[in-house]
Order: C-alpha cells, then sequence, then structure tokens
C-alpha cells in the first residue's frame, strides 16, 4: 500500500488514496462523513472508496467495443462478470503525487498502457477551502490521433438512514438488464428529482439529463445539508441508488453511457455528449462539494 495522503483545515478532512485516484474520506470537524469512509486498506479496492474518477469515460462501453471514426477498438472487460467494460482506467491505475500542501493535492497520471487505445495525461486537484471540497480534473490528448472523451466522478454518499436528493433533470436514459441505455424519456413521477425526493425509494441505475449542474443532498436526522455543483460541460447526472445499502451515487459526468458507439452510429455528439481532443488538447471540468 502507498501513502495516504490527508488535506485538511479546521472544519473538514480529507483523505486521498494515490492508487486509483480515490478519495478514502471527506469528514467533517464534527465527525459526520459525507462520503463513505473506506474502513480497510489492506488490497482497497476503489469500488469501496467514497470516490474514484471516472477517466477517460464514464460508465459503460457495449461488450468491450467501440468504433471511432470506423476504426474498432475493442478494451478490457473489467468489471469482473459484467459483459461490459466501465468507468475507464483511471480507477484502476496507480496516480503520481504532484504536490501536497496542507489543503491541497494535485495528482497526475500518465497513460500508455494497454487497456485504452489512445495516450493521455491526466490531472486530479482536490483543494479543501473551509468544508468545501473542489475537485478539479483535466485530460491531455497525448496521442497523435484524436481521441474520443469522457469525464466525470463517482462519489458514494452515506446514508444515515433517511436522506433526500434535489436536482433539476428534466428526462432519464432506461436501461436493459446490463445498463445500456434503450431509450430516453420524461422522468416519471417515481423518480422526479426537482421535486426532492427520499434516496430509498428511488432503486435506480439511471443517466438523468439534462442536468442544470446544481443539486441538494439533506440528511434530516442530522440537520446536514451538501451543494453539489459542476462546470457546465458536466451536465448528466447518474443517480445509483440500490436497495439495502447504506450508500448512494449522484455521479457528475459529460456524457451518456455508451456514447462513443452510439456518436458512431449517428448521434450527434451534442446529444450523447461524447468529445473528441485533438493531439496535445486539454480538457478541464471541476465538481464542488459545498456542506451548508
Amino acid at each position: 500500500m502507498g501513502d495516504l495522503l490527508i488535506i485538511k483545515t479546521s472544519e473538514a478532512e480529507v483523505q486521498i488514496f494515490p492508487e486509483g485516484g480515490c478519495i478514502c474520506a471527506y469528514r467533517l470537524a464534527d465527525g459526520f462523513d459525507i462520503l463513505r469512509p473506506v474502513n480497510n486498506f489492506e488490497n482497497l479496492n476503489p469500488l469501496e472508496a467514497s470516490c474514484f474518477p471516472l477517466i477517460p469515460y464514464s460508465n459503460r462501453i457495449k461488450d468491450g467495443v467501440f468504433v471511432f471514426r470506423g476504426n474498432s477498438h475493442a478494451i478490457p472487460l473489467n468489471f469482473g462478470g459484467h459483459p461490459h467494460s466501465i468507468h475507464g482506467v483511471g480507477w484502476q491505475s496507480i496516480w503520481q503525487v504532484v504536490r501536497q500542501t496542507e489543503n491541497k493535492v494535485i495528482l497526475e497520471l500518465s497513460y500508455s498502457g494497454d487497456d485504452w487505445p489512445f495516450a493521455f495525461d491526466a490531472y486530479q486537484t482536490f483543494t479543501l477551502d473551509g468544508a468545501c471540497l473542489r475537485y478539479d480534473m483535466e485530460i491531455r490528448n497525448m496521442s497523435d490521433a484524436p481521441m474520443p472523451v469522457g469525464l466525470g466522478a463517482h462519489p458514494y454518499f452515506q446514508k444515515y438512514g433517511e436522506v433526500y436528493l434535489t436536482a433539476d433533470a428534466e428526462n432519464v436514459w432506461m436501461n436493459n438488464e446490463t445498463c445500456i441505455p434503450i431509450e430516453r424519456m420524461r422522468v416519471p413521477e417515481a423518480w422526479d428529482l426537482k421535486a426532492g425526493k427520499n434516496v430509498d425509494t428511488l432503486m435506480c441505475d439511471h443517466l438523468f439529463e439534462p442536468w442544470r449542474g446544481s443539486a441538494t443532498i439533506h440528511w434530516p436526522k442530522e440537520k446536514k445539508s451538501l451543494e453539489l455543483s459542476a462546470s457546465s460541460d458536466l451536465d448528466r447526472l447518474v443517480v445509483y441508488a440500490p436497495k439495502g445499502e447504506e450508500f448512494f451515487c449522484v455521479e457528475p459526468v459529460s456524457h451518456i453511457t455508451d456514447a462513443f458507439n452510439l456518436s458512431e452510429e449517428g448521434m450527434p455528439p451534442s446529444e450523447s455528449g461524447m468529445r473528441v481532443l485533438s493531439k496535445d488538447e486539454r480538457w478541464s471540468v471541476w465538481i464542488q462539494f459545498d456542506p451548508i
């Protein structure tokens, strides 16, 4: 195990682990865990972390194959027995520490491995300002050819019993049995996040769009709330609220599931959210967690 990195202020503490480039705790000074904390660091699985990066794509690529500009690319199935590739390669890579101060950490990943057909550099910057955590991500195409790309983050929030999620989103993608999107529809009343919903009633793993870049999480018993906001390029929200678990996920992302294949099949990038970076081109986004 590598070194655990800790940044803190008088109001909060964040723990970061370079393996997987993941957050392992985001805790207020009174002991309230906003994100699910890691309790066992031996052989840490990023899927058990507080938050991990979605780089260079979010969610699933169908059957581990995507076509981009007429060329087919096969990538490993990286999620046990799941039939699709999932969440990119950043969460399964070891990041390097570029800089650490009392309230900031910068991580770097220079990727030219076998699990993604394009070389890239990526950066994550975690900054604590009081109790507010700002999370910046940047990616740069280091390949000679254009690269399709998406970005996002996968935070796991603590439930603490009853918890409510409010977000402004009009549509939701319905999935098949392996979470590949098949139809976009108006959000049904049961998932109308504009009205604020008890997370326990959602029981979903779906992408909502367009997201206006702001969501609120409220823990009434604990008298705690959090404003989640993101840059304009992260205009979609994946909500994963599994039944019977003590966590739920609210994931700001830049594109729909399987966006690269859907774009190749004719969906406009404005609808799929797929970005294309030319050689040496950079793209950055941010997410902010603001306890209120």
